[in-house]
């Protein structure tokens, strides 16, 4: 998914990551941290929504396909979990969700490369040793 989203960037598409600053489980919320150096160095918009959790799981391209669904995107949920995606084909309603996703930016503290290399050591150690359990959260 890392390779995707930054091959994406590569070929000028914007990629935006909608996330929510407020966690439910606190060992996935630090693994899921881990990756947010590597999604900015490929060019990926990563956006901390702080008005509530955030739970949706929704994706726009273009202006007429969308993705609406209960998966993530880890291996628990492609292999294990009976998830499902809906793929919309339609300019009404991907345009309803991209409107949507542009109330939860609005929402949001948008992270830039610089600061977030610079938050304190305890919190990078514990992204890193929590990203070391990924596969299995």
């Amino acid at each position: 998914m890392l390779q995707a989203l930054g091959t994406a960037v590569l070929r000028g598409v914007n990629v935006h990551l909608v996330v929510s600053a407020k966690e439910d489980q606190v060992l996935v919320s630090y693994a899921q941290r881990s990756y947010y150096e590597e999604l900015l160095e490929a060019g990926v918009r990563v956006h901390l929504y702080q008005t509530n959790f955030l739970h949706a799981k929704f994706l726009t391209f273009d202006d007429s396909i969308a993705l609406v669904g209960t998966s993530n995107m880890d291996i628990r949920s492609f292999m294990l979990n009976a998830e499902h995606i809906l793929v919309i084909h339609g300019a009404d309603m991907t345009g309803r969700l991209k409107s949507e996703q542009q109330r939860y930016i609005a929402d949001c503290h948008s992270l830039e490369l610089a600061q977030w290399r610079q938050r304190p050591f305890r919190s990078r150690l514990a992204d890193h040793l929590a990203r070391l359990f990924s596969p299995l959260l």
